[in-house]
């Protein structure tokens, strides 16, 4: 078998096209002069694709 490595540039939106739906949701959730909390943040992102909210993954204090 032989692989063919193929570098693409760092930046290349064009290559991605999900890239388009992120940047309008950014700009449709973010505080371009503010901090959003991650719950404000949550509640904007799910607001904006219409999506419910999950239960997030917590990571136990006593890992072992």
């Amino acid at each position: 078998m032989r692989i063919l490595a193929c570098p693409l540039p760092v930046k290349s939106p064009w290559l991605n096209p999900i890239e388009v739906y992120w940047r309008h949701g950014k700009r449709q959730t973010a505080e371009p002069d503010g901090v959003l909390t991650a719950e404000e943040l949550e509640t904007r992102v799910c607001a904006y694709y219409g999506c419910d909210k999950e239960a997030q993954l917590a990571i136990p204090q006593k890992v072992a």
